[in-house]
Protein backbone atom coordinates (compact mmCIF):
# COMPACT_ATOMS: atom_id res chain seq x y z
CA UNK A 1 0.00 0.00 0.00
CA UNK A 2 1.55 3.55 -0.83
CA UNK A 3 -0.46 6.30 0.84
CA UNK A 4 -0.49 9.63 -1.11
CA UNK A 5 1.70 12.45 1.07
CA UNK A 6 0.53 15.84 0.57
CA UNK A 7 3.72 18.57 1.18
CA UNK A 8 2.21 22.16 1.85
CA UNK A 9 4.63 24.95 1.04
CA UNK A 10 3.52 28.40 1.69
CA UNK A 11 5.32 31.32 0.22
CA UNK A 12 6.20 34.58 0.73
CA UNK A 13 9.26 36.47 -0.85
CA UNK A 14 11.33 33.48 -0.75
CA UNK A 15 12.60 33.14 -4.71
CA UNK A 16 16.50 32.74 -2.88
CA UNK A 17 15.00 29.48 -1.61
CA UNK A 18 12.21 28.14 -2.98
CA UNK A 19 13.29 26.50 -5.56
CA UNK A 20 16.00 24.35 -3.16
CA UNK A 21 12.86 23.75 -1.27
CA UNK A 22 10.69 22.46 -3.96
CA UNK A 23 13.64 20.07 -5.36
CA UNK A 24 13.91 19.03 -1.51
CA UNK A 25 10.61 18.01 -1.98
CA UNK A 26 10.73 15.95 -5.51
CA UNK A 27 13.83 14.41 -4.34
CA UNK A 28 12.24 12.31 -1.48
CA UNK A 29 12.22 8.86 -2.10
CA UNK A 30 8.78 7.65 -1.28
CA UNK A 31 7.10 8.42 -4.51
CA UNK A 32 3.41 8.57 -4.00
CA UNK A 33 3.54 12.42 -3.53
CA UNK A 34 2.31 15.86 -4.67
CA UNK A 35 3.80 19.06 -3.73
CA UNK A 36 1.55 21.93 -3.05
CA UNK A 37 2.82 25.51 -2.69
CA UNK A 38 1.27 28.79 -2.09
CA UNK A 39 2.35 31.79 -2.93
CA UNK A 40 1.60 34.19 -0.33
CA UNK A 41 1.23 37.78 -2.36
CA UNK A 42 4.99 37.85 -2.90
CA UNK A 43 6.75 40.62 -3.97
CA UNK A 44 9.95 38.95 -5.52
CA UNK A 45 9.84 36.33 -8.45
CA UNK A 46 9.26 33.54 -5.88
CA UNK A 47 6.01 33.07 -7.66
CA UNK A 48 7.76 32.26 -11.32
CA UNK A 49 10.22 30.43 -9.37
CA UNK A 50 7.86 27.74 -7.81
CA UNK A 51 5.73 27.91 -11.94
CA UNK A 52 9.21 26.73 -13.00
CA UNK A 53 8.23 23.68 -11.07
CA UNK A 54 4.80 22.98 -11.84
CA UNK A 55 3.60 19.63 -13.55
CA UNK A 56 1.25 16.31 -12.72
CA UNK A 57 2.54 16.02 -9.18
CA UNK A 58 3.40 19.73 -8.13
CA UNK A 59 0.81 22.48 -8.01
CA UNK A 60 1.34 25.80 -7.79
CA UNK A 61 -1.29 28.38 -6.11
CA UNK A 62 -1.29 32.44 -5.94
CA UNK A 63 -3.37 34.17 -3.70
CA UNK A 64 -3.45 37.85 -2.33
CA UNK A 65 -1.19 38.41 0.72
CA UNK A 66 -3.08 37.00 3.92
CA UNK A 67 -0.27 35.56 5.82
CA UNK A 68 1.18 31.89 6.55
CA UNK A 69 -1.83 30.29 8.29
CA UNK A 70 -4.14 31.36 5.51
CA UNK A 71 -1.58 29.74 2.62
CA UNK A 72 -1.27 26.81 4.67
CA UNK A 73 -5.36 26.60 4.83
CA UNK A 74 -5.78 27.19 1.28
CA UNK A 75 -3.39 24.44 0.42
CA UNK A 76 -4.88 21.84 2.46
CA UNK A 77 -7.97 22.41 1.26
CA UNK A 78 -6.12 21.70 -2.04
CA UNK A 79 -4.46 18.35 -0.45
CA UNK A 80 -5.37 15.22 -1.60
CA UNK A 81 -2.96 13.27 0.63
CA UNK A 82 -3.52 10.65 3.46
CA UNK A 83 -0.34 12.44 5.34
CA UNK A 84 0.45 15.91 5.60
CA UNK A 85 4.00 17.07 5.68
CA UNK A 86 4.57 20.55 6.21
CA UNK A 87 7.79 22.56 5.15
CA UNK A 88 8.09 26.35 5.36
CA UNK A 89 9.99 27.73 2.17
CA UNK A 90 13.41 28.20 3.00
CA UNK A 91 14.06 24.45 4.92
CA UNK A 92 14.46 21.47 3.83
CA UNK A 93 14.20 17.61 4.43
CA UNK A 94 16.24 14.51 3.61
CA UNK A 95 15.81 12.40 1.08
CA UNK A 96 14.27 9.53 2.66
CA UNK A 97 12.50 11.36 5.52
CA UNK A 98 8.91 10.84 4.27
CA UNK A 99 9.07 7.50 3.43
CA UNK A 100 11.10 6.02 6.85
CA UNK A 101 8.06 8.01 8.49
CA UNK A 102 5.13 6.79 6.11
CA UNK A 103 6.62 2.95 7.00
CA UNK A 104 6.80 3.53 10.29
CA UNK A 105 3.19 4.59 10.68
CA UNK A 106 1.97 2.00 8.63
CA UNK A 107 3.13 -0.09 11.26
CA UNK A 108 1.29 1.37 14.01
CA UNK A 109 -2.43 1.89 14.78
CA UNK A 110 -4.06 4.97 13.30
CA UNK A 111 -3.57 8.40 14.18
CA UNK A 112 0.06 8.14 15.40
CA UNK A 113 2.32 11.39 14.58
CA UNK A 114 5.72 10.86 13.45
CA UNK A 115 8.65 13.31 14.25
CA UNK A 116 12.24 13.50 13.67
CA UNK A 117 15.37 15.29 14.92
CA UNK A 118 16.83 18.83 13.19
CA UNK A 119 19.64 19.90 11.67
CA UNK A 120 19.80 23.59 12.45
CA UNK A 121 21.90 26.21 9.52
CA UNK A 122 22.83 29.38 9.20
CA UNK A 123 21.64 30.65 5.45
CA UNK A 124 24.35 30.37 3.02
CA UNK A 125 26.32 27.45 4.85
CA UNK A 126 25.42 24.18 3.97
CA UNK A 127 22.93 22.10 5.60
CA UNK A 128 24.92 19.47 6.38
CA UNK A 129 27.01 21.56 8.17
CA UNK A 130 24.59 22.42 11.10
CA UNK A 131 23.91 21.32 14.30
CA UNK A 132 21.83 18.67 14.79
CA UNK A 133 19.08 18.84 17.83
CA UNK A 134 17.68 15.23 18.47
CA UNK A 135 14.72 16.79 20.71
CA UNK A 136 15.52 14.32 23.47
CA UNK A 137 14.40 13.93 25.89
CA UNK A 138 10.98 15.05 24.46
CA UNK A 139 10.80 13.71 20.45
CA UNK A 140 10.89 10.22 22.32
CA UNK A 141 7.70 7.38 21.55
CA UNK A 142 4.94 8.07 23.17
CA UNK A 143 1.14 7.03 23.81
CA UNK A 144 -0.09 10.01 26.12
CA UNK A 145 -0.12 12.52 24.27
CA UNK A 146 -1.48 15.16 26.41
CA UNK A 147 1.45 14.63 29.16
CA UNK A 148 4.32 14.21 26.17
CA UNK A 149 2.51 17.80 25.38
CA UNK A 150 2.70 19.19 29.02
CA UNK A 151 6.43 18.03 29.42
CA UNK A 152 7.31 19.67 26.04
CA UNK A 153 5.76 22.73 26.91
CA UNK A 154 8.07 22.69 30.43
CA UNK A 155 5.74 21.10 33.07
CA UNK A 156 9.13 19.38 34.45
CA UNK A 157 11.35 21.64 33.86
CA UNK A 158 13.12 22.63 30.55
CA UNK A 159 10.85 23.16 28.04
CA UNK A 160 11.68 22.21 24.29
CA UNK A 161 10.15 23.10 20.57
CA UNK A 162 9.89 20.95 17.17
CA UNK A 163 10.40 22.04 14.23
CA UNK A 164 7.39 21.89 11.78
CA UNK A 165 8.90 20.26 9.00
CA UNK A 166 9.88 17.40 11.09
CA UNK A 167 6.80 16.21 11.43
CA UNK A 168 4.28 13.90 9.80
CA UNK A 169 0.80 14.10 10.38
CA UNK A 170 -2.21 11.32 9.67
CA UNK A 171 -4.38 13.08 7.70
CA UNK A 172 -7.47 12.10 9.83
CA UNK A 173 -5.91 13.65 12.49
CA UNK A 174 -5.59 17.35 10.23
CA UNK A 175 -9.21 16.73 9.34
CA UNK A 176 -9.93 16.22 13.43
CA UNK A 177 -7.98 19.53 14.99
CA UNK A 178 -9.80 22.24 11.33
CA UNK A 179 -7.67 25.20 10.03
CA UNK A 180 -5.06 26.88 10.78
CA UNK A 181 -4.96 30.34 13.41
CA UNK A 182 -4.48 33.03 10.80
CA UNK A 183 -3.71 35.86 12.70
CA UNK A 184 0.04 36.00 12.02
CA UNK A 185 2.17 34.66 14.67
CA UNK A 186 6.24 33.32 15.53
CA UNK A 187 4.04 30.74 17.21
CA UNK A 188 1.21 29.69 14.92
CA UNK A 189 2.75 26.13 14.35
CA UNK A 190 3.60 25.80 18.16
CA UNK A 191 -0.18 26.48 18.29
CA UNK A 192 -1.61 24.12 15.57
CA UNK A 193 0.48 21.50 16.51
CA UNK A 194 -0.09 21.31 19.95
CA UNK A 195 -4.12 20.89 18.51
CA UNK A 196 -2.50 17.79 16.61
CA UNK A 197 -0.76 16.28 19.26
CA UNK A 198 -3.60 16.69 21.47
CA UNK A 199 -6.03 15.18 18.86
CA UNK A 200 -3.49 12.25 18.13
CA UNK A 201 -3.05 9.08 19.19
CA UNK A 202 0.56 9.22 19.94
CA UNK A 203 4.02 9.73 18.94
CA UNK A 204 6.32 8.14 16.88
CA UNK A 205 10.49 8.88 16.31
CA UNK A 206 12.34 8.15 13.34
CA UNK A 207 16.11 8.10 13.84
CA UNK A 208 18.31 8.20 10.39
CA UNK A 209 16.16 11.14 8.56
CA UNK A 210 15.94 14.64 9.69
CA UNK A 211 14.45 18.09 8.73
CA UNK A 212 16.83 21.30 8.22
CA UNK A 213 15.68 24.62 9.90
CA UNK A 214 17.55 27.30 7.68
CA UNK A 215 18.19 30.57 10.50
CA UNK A 216 18.68 33.90 9.00
CA UNK A 217 21.36 36.40 10.44
CA UNK A 218 19.78 39.19 9.15
CA UNK A 219 16.46 38.31 10.97
CA UNK A 220 13.63 38.23 8.13
CA UNK A 221 12.25 35.39 9.16
CA UNK A 222 9.17 35.56 11.23
CA UNK A 223 10.24 33.72 13.97
CA UNK A 224 12.45 36.84 14.60
CA UNK A 225 10.62 39.26 13.53
CA UNK A 226 9.53 41.78 15.68
CA UNK A 227 6.89 43.68 15.61
CA UNK A 228 3.74 44.82 18.38
CA UNK A 229 1.19 42.74 16.03
CA UNK A 230 3.55 39.97 16.11
CA UNK A 231 3.61 40.32 19.92
CA UNK A 232 -0.06 39.69 20.29
CA UNK A 233 -0.09 37.31 18.07
CA UNK A 234 2.16 35.08 20.04
CA UNK A 235 0.29 36.08 23.32
CA UNK A 236 -3.03 34.44 21.15
CA UNK A 237 -1.20 31.79 20.04
CA UNK A 238 -0.36 30.80 24.01
CA UNK A 239 -3.64 31.65 24.80
CA UNK A 240 -5.39 29.33 22.18
CA UNK A 241 -2.83 26.64 23.83
CA UNK A 242 -4.16 27.21 27.14
CA UNK A 243 -7.60 26.82 26.10
CA UNK A 244 -7.42 23.26 24.21
CA UNK A 245 -5.28 22.23 27.10
CA UNK A 246 -7.59 22.86 30.35
CA UNK A 247 -10.08 21.52 28.57
CA UNK A 248 -8.45 18.62 28.39
CA UNK A 249 -6.98 18.90 32.32
CA UNK A 250 -6.63 21.56 35.10
CA UNK A 251 -3.91 20.12 37.00
CA UNK A 252 -0.96 22.26 38.49
CA UNK A 253 1.36 20.49 36.25
CA UNK A 254 -0.85 21.92 33.06
CA UNK A 255 -0.96 25.61 34.52
CA UNK A 256 2.74 25.54 35.42
CA UNK A 257 3.82 24.48 31.98
CA UNK A 258 0.69 27.47 30.30
CA UNK A 259 2.52 29.65 32.99
CA UNK A 260 5.59 29.23 31.74
CA UNK A 261 4.51 30.04 27.71
CA UNK A 262 3.24 33.24 29.26
CA UNK A 263 6.48 34.00 31.32
CA UNK A 264 8.37 33.72 28.13
CA UNK A 265 6.36 35.79 26.16
CA UNK A 266 6.14 38.51 28.46
CA UNK A 267 10.06 38.88 28.63
CA UNK A 268 11.00 38.45 25.05
CA UNK A 269 8.19 41.40 24.94
CA UNK A 270 9.22 43.77 27.65
CA UNK A 271 10.79 46.31 27.43
CA UNK A 272 9.22 47.30 23.62
CA UNK A 273 5.89 46.04 23.96
CA UNK A 274 4.81 46.65 28.15
CA UNK A 275 1.45 46.05 27.09
CA UNK A 276 2.00 42.68 26.16
CA UNK A 277 3.46 42.11 28.87
CA UNK A 278 1.17 42.96 31.30
CA UNK A 279 -1.04 41.31 29.78
CA UNK A 280 1.05 37.89 30.04
CA UNK A 281 1.61 38.15 33.88
CA UNK A 282 -2.00 38.94 34.42
CA UNK A 283 -2.80 35.56 32.91
CA UNK A 284 0.32 33.86 34.79
CA UNK A 285 -1.46 35.19 38.12
CA UNK A 286 -5.25 33.62 37.01
CA UNK A 287 -3.37 30.19 36.41
CA UNK A 288 -1.52 30.62 39.92
CA UNK A 289 1.42 31.98 39.56
CA UNK A 290 4.83 30.86 38.87
CA UNK A 291 8.08 30.43 40.24
CA UNK A 292 10.16 30.84 37.28
CA UNK A 293 12.57 33.26 35.13
CA UNK A 294 13.74 32.65 31.76
CA UNK A 295 17.65 33.47 31.17
CA UNK A 296 18.37 36.98 30.52
CA UNK A 297 21.73 37.17 29.75
CA UNK A 298 25.28 36.74 30.79
CA UNK A 299 26.34 36.86 34.53
CA UNK A 300 26.45 40.47 34.38
CA UNK A 301 22.31 40.60 33.32
CA UNK A 302 22.03 37.89 35.89
CA UNK A 303 23.04 39.83 38.55
CA UNK A 304 21.53 43.10 37.75
CA UNK A 305 18.52 40.90 37.87
CA UNK A 306 19.12 39.74 41.65
CA UNK A 307 19.93 43.26 42.52
CA UNK A 308 17.57 45.23 40.68
CA UNK A 309 14.90 42.94 39.00
CA UNK A 310 13.77 41.34 35.97
CA UNK A 311 12.77 44.02 33.87
CA UNK A 312 15.83 46.58 34.93
CA UNK A 313 17.79 43.79 33.73
CA UNK A 314 15.52 43.09 30.32
CA UNK A 315 16.06 46.92 29.72
CA UNK A 316 19.49 47.03 30.34
CA UNK A 317 20.12 43.71 27.88
CA UNK A 318 18.55 45.22 25.42
CA UNK A 319 19.92 48.68 25.54
CA UNK A 320 23.06 46.35 25.21
CA UNK A 321 22.71 44.68 22.58
CA UNK A 322 21.22 47.87 20.51
CA UNK A 323 24.70 49.51 21.06
CA UNK A 324 26.82 46.54 19.83
CA UNK A 325 24.32 46.68 16.68
CA UNK A 326 25.16 50.72 16.32
CA UNK A 327 28.96 49.83 17.06
CA UNK A 328 28.98 47.49 14.04
CA UNK A 329 27.33 49.55 11.59
CA UNK A 330 29.93 52.50 12.70
CA UNK A 331 33.03 50.27 12.06
CA UNK A 332 31.41 48.80 9.07
CA UNK A 333 31.29 51.86 7.36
Amino acid sequence: MYPLVSLIIPCYNSEKWVAETIQSGLAQTWKNKEVIIVDDGSKDNSLAVAKNFESSIVKVISQENQGAGAARNRALIEAQGDFIQYLDADDLLSPQKIEEQVLLLQQNPPNILAVCGTVHFFDGEQPSKGIFENGLPFLVDNDDPLNWLLRLLGADGRGGMVHPGAWLTPRSVANTVGQWDEQPSPDDDGEYFARIVLASAGIRRVNTSVSYYRKHKSSTNLSSANSERLQWGALRSIDLKTQHILAKTDTPRAKKALARCYMERAVIAYPSYPKVTEAALARIEELGGIDYLPCLGGWRIELLNKLFGWKFARKASVLYHQYIKIDESIISA
